[in-house]
């Protein structure tokens, strides 16, 4: 009997359903390579180094046989094997998802970028051989799970990040290990008494805060160097006299009284010790503080130590040149040292401090070598000039041969408590971007602060462009070359945007906060390197107007809280600076003097005159740039925008001004090729003529 037509329909409106059901499956196809790779890309910020990864072909793969070159990208077998891509100061996020689109990925450096926040989850990544994650600012645990499923990894470096908490015991289930770094991160707790990996050779936790006693199975396999700089972390056992191997923990007990004699005898030896040193302090009172010659931390330093000499630089100089100063620290302040103004000695000073080190340099960053306070007192020195946030500075030549910038500031004292202020200190030193010079090292003191920085030669924009017209002034004179610095300073301003959502300080504050051309630096390669930023929350709210430039801002006039909206004009003044070659009024504080660059250039593009207030320098030479100088400057006045809610975010300005800078040098391009051309037309005519 033949089945009834009727039967087949609810048959078929199931088949159709299934279909239906499986198209999304089937319309989500995988991705390409080259589709994975530009996912990774926008997954990145500041990727202007990875101009070359671009789709020419959708059907072609970065490893195809003709396919251009993809920067860092690493084939093997036909397939995407290894990204290379160190260095490069890339920043945001590393989309997990698009590498794994990559079946045959076996190796990836990330390392000396400007990564932050949690591990992205490699562990994902099960194929993966090497990942070297060095010199970026990963913050936070290792996760429990990121080990067990690496069961390929060999090689795994995560040095140099803000990495805490304890080592997961789960390390030793990365059979194939070989080697592991995980020093100058901030690592906590006892190492785990696992068997470490068989095979794992290379082995380093230095430089952390590790406690308790390594264990024996990592003592018999590894050397005392792999551990060191841990202050409670104990290699030998038993521990060598003296040393702790435990963090003590605060505690209200009651001492017992053989504790209690020991430390009466202590105080009494030091109240003896005391009474002899003022005693043998050699004439004067002992409320006299020593000038001149030897001065050292609070003027009472060993006279073997050589005197630090500040000579004035130009139009600062005042007749005392070649006159002895007192140390980097200096004299107590009058209001500290009037009246009961006593002679400590250098310990009782450190005491005081409670600084880490026993009131020594706290080093963020070892990139000059490492250093320490008493290193930048018997240093050479001469003043340089104001350093911003109501600072002095000083150039330093140590006896190594660094030369070094440090900066006295005196008015940050709004951070709550001192840990508050050493956390900011630690995020502003882990920051890297090729456009930004964070500080290397600082020391702390209730009512000053020393902050130390990498000598940059050339100095700042603001002296090249208005202080002795040397050699870097003509070759600022290059229109491409004030592109360039354009161009680093709205990427170093953008980066300090976008990343200041992990500040610890008030989504108020003001990310840079004292953006001007005296704060951006000029690497040798006319590289800009932003400089003095982050301190709006550090420095006191009554100090802020006369030393941080973000409170020039028009709204801040009216008496309203400075927002990161005012970087942004400060960002629009640095611009005219550039395009104009003008000294800004608005870096005064009297505004008498230098001319009103925002007043100016708006007027001037209201009323269509503004060709005539570029450089005469950049002008004469790139006339057909004219254009191109006006897009920027319209860029410029959009970002001086009296009215702060007509003002862009920075991300958008950034955004203009590399889009201005890029149309600029594609016109600078175009003509140099055509110019290229035109000659090589009249060197076959002078050719074809000689014949």
């Amino acid at each position: 009997m033949a089945p009834s037509p009727h039967l087949f329909l609810p048959l078929a409106a199931i088949a159709a359903v299934a279909v239906f059901l499986r198209a999304p499956a089937a319309a989500a196809e995988p991705m390409t390579e080259a589709e994975a790779l530009m996912h990774l890309k926008k997954s990145f910020s500041n990727s202007s180094s990875l101009s070359s990864w671009l789709i020419t072909d959708t059907n072609k793969s970065p490893c195809a046989p003709g396919s251009h070159e993809w920067h860092g990208v690493v084939c093997a077998g036909g397939k995407v094997a290894g990204l290379r891509l160190s260095g490069l100061q890339l920043g945001g996020t590393i989309d997990v998802d698009a590498l794994s689109a990559f079946p045959d990925l076996r190796s990836v450096s990330f390392a000396g970028n400007a990564f932050a926040g949690p591990l992205p989850g490699f562990h994902r990544l099960t194929a993966l051989k090497s990942m070297f994650l060095s010199d970026n600012a990963f913050s936070g645990h290792i996760p429990d799970d990121f080990f067990p499923n690496l069961g390929h990894l060999k090689k795994l470096w995560l040095d140099r990040n803000h990495l805490w908490g304890p080592v997961p015991p789960s390390v030793s289930q990365a059979a194939a290990l070989i080697e592991l770094h995980l020093e100058r991160n901030a690592l906590s707790g006892a190492i785990p008494d696992v068997a470490p990996p068989a095979g794992l050779k290379s082995f380093d936790v230095s430089d952390n805060d590790l406690d308790g006693v390594v264990p024996e199975r990592f003592r018999r396999r590894f050397p005392a160097d792999a551990f060191k700089r841990n202050q409670f972390l104990c290699y030998d056992v038993p521990p060598s006299p003296g040393k702790v191997c435990k963090r003590v923990e605060a505690t209200h007990a009651v001492c017992s009284d053989r504790t209690v004699l020991l430390l009466a005898a202590v105080i009494v030896m030091g109240i003896v010790m005391v009474v002899f040193l003022r005693a043998c302090g050699g004439g004067g009172s002992p409320g006299r503080v020593s000038d001149g010659g030897g001065a050292g931390i609070k003027g009472d330093m060993d006279e073997a130590t050589p005197p630090v000499y500040m000579v004035k630089q130009g139009s600062t100089s005042t007749g005392s040149t070649g006159r002895r100063s007192t140390s980097w620290l200096g004299r107590r302040s009058a209001s500290s040292s009037q009246g009961g103004a006593h002679r400590r000695s250098a310990s009782a000073a450190k005491a005081d401090d409670g600084s880490t080190g026993g009131g020594d340099l706290v080093m963020l960053s070892d990139c000059k070598g490492v250093f320490g306070l008493t290193d930048l007192m018997k240093a050479a020195a001469e003043v340089i000039g104001g350093g911003g946030s109501g600072s002095s500075a000083y150039k330093a030549v140590m006896a190594s041969g660094v030369t070094v910038v440090v900066k006295r500031a005196r008015d940050m004292n709004r951070a709550p408590t001192r840990e508050a202020f050493e956390a900011e200190m630690k995020r502003l030193g882990g920051m890297r971007h090729a456009n930004l010079l964070p500080p290397l090292a600082y020391h702390y003191r209730k009512d000053e602060k020393l902050l130390v920085y990498e000598y940059i030669p050339k100095g700042s924009l603001l002296y090249v462009l208005h202080g002795d017209r040397g050699m870097d002034y003509a070759a600022l004179a290059d229109w491409p070359t004030r592109l360039k610095v354009a161009a680093g300073v709205a990427r170093g301003a953008a980066f300090l945007h976008a990343g200041a959502g992990s500040s610890s300080s008030s989504q108020d504050e003001v990310p840079h906060g004292n953006l001007k051309s005296s704060n951006v630096l000029l690497a040798r390669d006319f590289e800009p390197l932003l400089v003095d930023f982050g301190f709006s929350g550090l420095v006191s709210y009554g100090a802020q107007s006369p030393s941080m430039f973000s409170r020039r801002a028009p709204e801040c006039s009216s008496g309203q809280q400075a927002t990161p909206k005012a970087d942004v004009y400060c960002l629009g003044v640095v611009l005219l600076e550039l395009l104009t070659g003008k000294f800004p009024s608005q870096y005064l504080q009297n505004a008498k003097g230098g001319t009103d660059l925002v007043m100016w250039a708006t007027s001037a593009l209201a009323e269509g005159y503004e060709q005539d207030l570029f450089d005469p320098a950049i002008v004469a030479n790139w006339k057909f740039a004219l254009p191109d100088m006006k897009r920027l400057m319209e860029v410029a006045v959009k970002c001086v925008e009296s009215d702060v809610g007509r003002r862009p975010e920075m991300k958008d300005a950034a955004a203009r001004v590399e889009d201005a800078v890029a149309a600029a040098l594609a016109t600078v391009s175009e003509r140099q090729q055509a110019g290229g051309r035109s000659m090589k037309r009249v060197t076959s005519v002078v050719e074809r003529s000689s014949r």
